[in-house]
């Protein structure tokens, strides 16, 4: 399943996942083939991209790329029926978000080389759910790094999922500073959700020196899986705020620059080793001009990988030529293909 912009659909798509007008109402459901009508039915009502699960003439969508993306489709639908619940009703049904982390977490321990492709487009809209989706697939594999038991990643996939539930809530004042108060509240009332994931919903935006909110708390005060879903949460805005045109692996120096003023090192040190930046399949344009995908990762050189070229099949090893490097994720699918 990959994400394509409404202005590259062609007629013969197969929708991936719901399309959903910013008001919640479903536009079109998962399995539809597109026509043309209803592409431009899209554009008119300010859609700017959908999943597809067709794999195109000439395009080859890598396994692990493939995997990730139905992981993360499928906690977008979920995350946006809980939202739409609160936002409703000031509650939500657990079950959905029960059963979506089980998947989850078996899905990943039987690859558990599952890579996610870090950037994303996004729209006012689909913000929200699309970072959650994100977050939490970041933090399971943060997790796993640091060797978790099964039951504690389970806690670690709710909370992460659930981290920014507090937003949708009417009762929200200041949403930027009361989401956390608000979604630990919404999560601790259900007795079939780990208390510890409400817990990571409430620290999420604390701080190592005491420095974030809502507590302020500090040091060994701050549990370490609040700390895991903060890092992915840090993470996946800076690579994908809307206007913004950063790279994954800037990403990660920006999680790294904050060690042991915002987060302890052996988490930030599990996140490095869990996050490829690039995954094998990646469209990139390089500084010298050059279109390819990722072809292959070097071990402790995640920014540096070896790329083959769209138009002459080159094989273009970063490691080797220190003056070039990544200078645009491409996510448009047809550059590849075309």
């Amino acid at each position: 399943m990959i994400l394509v912009p409404t202005s590259s659909l062609q007629e013969g798509d197969r929708l991936g996942q719901h399309v959903y007008r910013s008001d919640g109402r479903l536009v079109l459901s998962r399995g539809a083939v597109l026509t043309a009508n209803l592409i431009s039915g899209l554009v008119r009502m300010n859609i700017d991209s959908v999943y597809i699960d067709n794999v195109r003439d000439n395009e080859a969508v890598p396994v692990s790329l493939m995997d990730s993306g139905l992981l993360r489709a499928a906690a977008v639908d979920v995350v946006r029926t809980v939202f739409a619940e609160v936002a409703g009703t000031g509650r939500f049904h657990s079950r959905p978000v029960i059963r979506l982390t089980d998947d989850m977490l078996r899905a990943i321990a039987k690859d558990g080389d599952v890579k996610l492709q870090m950037k994303e487009i996004r729209t006012e809209g689909n913000y929200l759910h699309a970072h959650s989706a994100n977050v939490c697939v970041l933090s399971i594999m943060t997790a796993r790094t640091l060797g978790y038991t099964e039951q504690h990643l389970r806690t670690v996939a709710i909370g992460a999922l659930l981290h920014d539930i507090g937003y949708v809530a009417a009762q929200a004042v200041d949403a930027r500073t009361d989401h956390p108060r608000i979604g630990f509240d919404l999560v601790r009332r259900h007795p079939d959700l780990p208390l510890l994931a409400a817990h990571v919903v409430l620290q999420h935006h604390e701080q190592l020196n005491g420095g974030g909110f809502p507590l302020g708390i500090r040091g060994e005060a701050l549990r370490q899986s609040a700390q895991i879903v903060a890092i992915a949460n840090d993470f996946d805005h800076f690579v994908n705020e809307i206007g913004q045109n950063r790279l994954p692996h800037e990403g990660i120096e920006y999680v790294m620059s904050k060690v042991d003023v915002s987060y302890e090192i052996a988490v930030v040190r599990a996140f490095v080793q869990s996050v490829a930046p690039y995954p094998i399949g990646t469209a990139v344009r390089l500084s010298n001009g050059m279109i390819g995908a990722v072809s292959e990762l070097h071990k402790g050189h995640p920014s540096r990988p070896v790329i083959v070229t769209k138009d002459q099949g080159l094989r273009f090893d970063l490691l080797h030529f220190q003056t070039d490097f990544i200078e645009e994720v491409i996510l448009d699918p047809r550059v590849l293909a075309g």
